[in-house]
């Protein structure tokens, strides 16, 4: 079971709320190294800044056309034109997983940071000091090239696989851009907002869960933010319209996002009875639909709603689709990519029990 008390399906609404205010599954459980880790020695790094706003290349992505449907949910607009990736070589999740809820060796460091925060009266809402000690400690960590918490830092444990502390990544993408929106050097200010940018692509590398991937999509929405106004202010059109084209690429990754967790969503055919069993009513029709749409995903991090709610249809679903569902799972524990194989397997290891969908589908509240 997860440690962490709030469903998962709560959290990945929560997630994607994050995300409208800001233009915008699983529990926690860490390894036990992480609770006697000692803090890594800072890397060095640099950013290519020069490399960003090439206009002449700049399109504005089509979501609403017809092609868009065969898009992977990313930007699709080169996002080192705003914003460009570091080249340190170290792996950003060696300082971020120490920060990890309640069991990473600094989580009261991460909670901390939390109470320090104060509401500016802008839409950036709850943010830290400028010269926060944390703020500035994890600068040079958002100028690595990669961050990868799964699996080195973090396993695939099913319902409770953990992630990082995301309220604390969001709020020193906010923290940044506060920074860099208020700074009289408008290179200084901007170079904040690139900050929150490049912790959002960090983020998103893994692709291993969705609620990671939708604060990474908010830490990029937000620095966006911050550079629009940047430019706004500095009459800068050319940055102005590039950040204007990386906000409206967030809206409509939210919202495909959504599409397809509802696809996989099975709260409307969870039945409770007047004794407390749960029983699942789902038509074949809409596991016809819901498996067709997964033959169809690129996205690893879709893949384990895939797993995840074929592991309730194991529990609780009809003898053939049963049968269906195992055979798809088989042949994901079989394939190339280890992070999904994991979290197969996982499942056929640890089968999803009544406490489980209990927590995970609970009795809807009678008014």
């Amino acid at each position: 079971m997860s440690s962490d008390p709030t469903p998962a399906r709560t959290i990945v609404t929560i997630a994607l709320t994050i995300v409208v205010v800001f233009g915008g599954l699983l529990g926690a459980r860490a390894l036990v190294r992480w609770a006697q880790a000692a803090a890594p020695e800072t890397p060095r790094a640099t950013v290519d800044v020069a490399a960003a706003r090439h206009g002449s290349t700049l399109e504005v992505p089509c979501w609403s056309c017809p092609t868009a449907k065969s898009w992977p949910i990313s930007f699709q607009t080169d996002l080192d034109l705003i914003a460009p990736l570091g080249d340190g070589g170290a792996n950003a999740a060696e300082f971020f997983a120490a920060f990890q809820n309640h069991l990473g060796s600094r989580a009261g460091e991460g909670e901390a940071l939390q109470g320090r925060r104060v509401n500016r009266v802008d839409d950036l809402g709850m943010v830290v000091a400028p010269d926060d000690e944390l703020l500035l400690e994890a600068e040079p960590w958002v100028d690595q090239a990669t961050m990868r918490f799964y699996p080195d830092y973090f396993p695939m444990e099913g319902w409770s696989t953990p992630y990082p502390n995301l309220l604390m990544m969001l709020t020193l993408a906010r923290s940044w851009t506060a920074r860099g929106v208020d700074a009289e050097d408008p290179a200084d200010g901007l170079e904040d907002c690139r900050r929150a940018i490049r912790l959002g692509r960090l983020l998103r590398q893994d692709d291993a869960v969705i609620i990671v991937d939708l604060v990474g999509l908010a830490c990029i929405h937000i620095g966006s933010r911050g550079i629009y106004r940047i430019a706004q202010r500095e009459g800068d059109t050319e940055l102005a319209l590039l950040a204007s084209v990386v906000i409206g690429e967030v809206a409509p990754q939210r919202l495909m996002t959504a599409e397809k967790i509802t696809a996989f969503d099975l709260e409307p055919f969870i039945l409770h009875d007047s004794d407390g069993r749960i029983t699942l009513e789902l038509p074949d029709a809409q596991l016809d639909a819901a498996m067709k749409m997964a033959e169809g995903l690129t996205e690893r991090r879709f893949f384990g709603e895939v797993i995840l709610t074929g592991s309730v249809v194991l529990k609780l679903g009809t003898p053939q689709q049963k049968i269906r569902v195992r055979e798809q799972l088989e042949r994901i524990a079989a394939g190339d990519d280890p992070i999904l194989a994991d979290l197969a397997q996982w499942v056929f290891d640890h089968p999803t029990t009544d406490e489980q969908i209990s927590e995970l589908y609970p009795r809807p509240i009678e008014r």
